[in-house]
């Protein structure tokens, strides 16, 4: 409802107004009487008050100082005045304050309820236009971040009232995750001057912000529910150097943000984005490391060892990609010596399409109590297979050949070798090959048609179908997700 203030030092007039209007039906409430302006003003710096009617002639102060010194304190609030007199000075000072109207007392009601319709319609424009206004400048603002064209970036940024010629007045980009409830916020942004603009980004706010440090800290410590443990993350960007890097620096926020939610950060965080990431991507182990450094753990142990990379990752602002990379090597670690092709199939597919990390984590640890309940011990045959295979992978192998080598029958060591392991020879053979070449691939030196006649692939095309059948991704993907150069 709106709120009505009426200011009148006639005590029974005041007593009079609440019974001669129902003033709920019209949305309205009459939240405050008040015979003495001096604390009238009081009320209003404390209470907002979307209407006020006030006497013109009151014995503590004349009404048109009264009234200028009101809207002074609240611009926006709709004026109605009233006096029982004919005096033109009261008039001129009523209109003077933009007065929806000057009634003369004894008030007539109709003619003010006529007024206070008059004063409601206004109220209903004027938020309206407010409103469009608002939707224009957010539009306007995602635009700038946006815009490639130097001549319409320049328009757009003087609507916006955004220059870059100031001295310690630093253009910023401000993300702020999730605000709840966002109503609050956009309240706060729309009234700050520092604030350039804002829109929402699906259900994160971004916002131009131009001002200095000082200005920063206020921003920070006086936004609704501010930073602290039981909130989303505001990450703030550092200063842009010129308008040309508004859209770099609209990427970047946005690709902070998915890591924020990624990593499942913890509410409350606030990160400063530099304003140039140059900082090489945090290396990943290998597959041989993985397999030492988890050799033997148990469940708990593994957990921890495994949290404990992605912390390493995440401290290092790294992406979600490279969580997911360090999944796969770990999956395929896991894989070697139990019979989950199935299931590793589907891990894959799981740890490319998790959203958040908690999610490739329960991935991860289901395999590995997978693993532990079907772990098997080879029979001394299978286990000179996987010797011969460690050995020999990079030659022209089969099943024929070990068989051989071993004085067995092949169709006997083939039924032998997929009882024991889960898998037929071939199977195991591609796994072992490619678990080398992703150890290889983090070499950015190597040739990536070389590694795969390393690994024993003298076919480089179907060296690319098995990799993306074992992984998920082609040799290149795989090599660009760590961040190494490709080769060749």
């Amino acid at each position: 409802m709106l709120q009505v203030m009426i200011v009148d030092d006639e005590y029974m007039l005041l007593r009079g107004y609440r019974k001669i209007i129902d003033w709920g039906h019209y949305g309205l409430e009459l939240a405050v009487t008040e015979q003495n302006p001096t604390k009238a003003l009081e009320i209003l710096r404390q209470q907002s008050i979307d209407i006020l009617i006030s006497d013109m002639n009151m014995p503590e102060m004349d009404g048109p100082s009264f009234v200028a010194a009101a809207k002074n304190i609240r611009p926006n609030m709709e004026l109605i005045v009233i006096s029982g007199y004919d005096n033109f000075d009261y008039v001129k000072a009523g209109l003077q304050q933009h007065a929806v109207n000057y009634l003369r007392k004894p008030v007539d009601t109709d003619e003010l309820i006529e007024n206070l319709q008059h004063a409601i319609d206004h109220i209903a424009q004027q938020k309206q236009q407010n409103k469009n206004d608002l939707l224009a400048r957010q539009a306007k603002t995602r635009a700038v971040v946006n815009e490639t064209d130097d001549t319409d970036r320049a328009e757009l940024m003087t609507d916006l009232g955004v220059s870059f010629l100031e001295k310690n007045q630093m253009v910023r980009l401000i993300g702020v995750l999730n605000p709840l409830p966002p109503s609050e916020l956009s309240n706060y942004l729309a009234a700050l001057q520092s604030v350039r603009g804002f829109f929402l980004d699906g259900k994160d706010y971004i916002i131009l912000f131009q001002g200095s440090n000082v200005a920063l800290n206020y921003f920070v410590n006086h936004a609704p529910h501010h930073v602290n443990d039981k909130h989303r993350p505001m990450l703030i960007g550092a200063p842009i150097p010129t308008p040309a890097h508004l859209s770099t620096e609209y990427a970047k926020l946005k690709t902070e943000i998915a890591r924020q939610y990624f990593f499942e950060s913890a509410s409350g965080l606030r990160v400063m984005v530099t304003a140039d990431k140059t900082e090489a991507a945090p290396a990943l182990p290998g597959y041989s490391d993985i397999k030492t450094a988890i050799a033997g753990l148990d469940e708990a142990d593994f957990k921890t060892w495994f949290l404990g990379q992605i912390q390493i990752l995440q401290q290092a602002n790294a992406t979600d990609l490279l969580v997911r990379q360090l999944a796969l090597i770990v999956l395929l670690v896991l894989n070697e010596r139990r019979s989950i092709t199935d299931v590793k199939s589907q891990a894959i597919t799981d740890i490319n399409q998790a959203t958040v990390v908690s999610q490739i984590v329960q991935v991860i640890m289901t395999v590995f109590r997978q693993t532990i309940s079907d772990q098997r011990h080879f029979s001394a045959n299978v286990m000179e297979t996987c010797r011969i295979v460690e050995k020999k992978y990079r030659e022209a192998l089969s099943l024929s050949i070990v068989a051989d080598e071993l004085h067995l029958n092949a169709v006997y060591l083939g039924q032998l070798f997929k009882q024991d392991t889960g898998r037929s020879f071939s199977q195991y053979l591609n796994d072992y090959r490619i678990n080398v070449a992703v150890d290889m691939l983090r070499n950015p030196s190597l040739d990536v048609n070389y590694i795969a006649t390393e690994v024993g692939y003298q076919n480089q095309s179907y060296f690319y179908r098995i990799f993306k059948q074992q992984t998920g991704m082609t040799p290149l993907e795989y090599r660009e997700g760590v961040g190494l150069a490709v080769e060749g």
